[in-house]
């Protein structure tokens, strides 16, 4: 690769993003034609481009878990009291507890009593206007 009629990398950058000009992407995809050293290059640009984050992983499984912290517990203690038959009882009533908080805290619980409430006391806009924001989650 020649670098005085090769482009620079932060053309190639430019390039993947949709950065250039009309005329400046055509003389860079001419260029790319016959060189097989850029192309190299960009296709290895773009497969770091589209590698996944390892912190955004990181992040969305922090948020899993701090979203079903109370199944996560629940389960887990459910293990320990057969692990350890010895504090079965303490174990289970411990899973139990766990796992009636996770369904209280969830967010369709928390819906289903909004639009109990409302329905109750018989305000029929209120009631729709509840309904019209319920999405069940995926």
């Amino acid at each position: 690769m020649n670098n005085r009629i090769c482009p620079s990398e932060e053309i190639l950058s430019e390039y993947l993003s949709g950065g250039l000009t009309p005329g400046e992407r055509a003389g860079v995809e001419k260029h790319l034609a016959g060189c097989p050293g850029c192309r190299k290059l960009l296709a290895e640009a773009h497969d770091v481009l589209k590698r996944p984050d390892i912190r955004e992983i990181g992040h969305s499984a922090f948020r899993w878990v701090r979203k079903d912290h109370w199944l996560i517990g629940s389960v887990l203690t459910l293990a320990c009291s057969f692990l350890c038959p010895r504090y079965f009882l303490q174990f289970l009533v411990a899973s139990l507890l766990m796992g009636a908080k996770w369904i209280i805290d969830s967010k369709t619980t928390k819906m289903l009593i909004m639009i109990q409430e409302a329905w109750k006391s018989g305000d029929k806009e209120k009631t729709d206007k509840i309904l019209s924001r319920f999405t069940p989650d995926k």
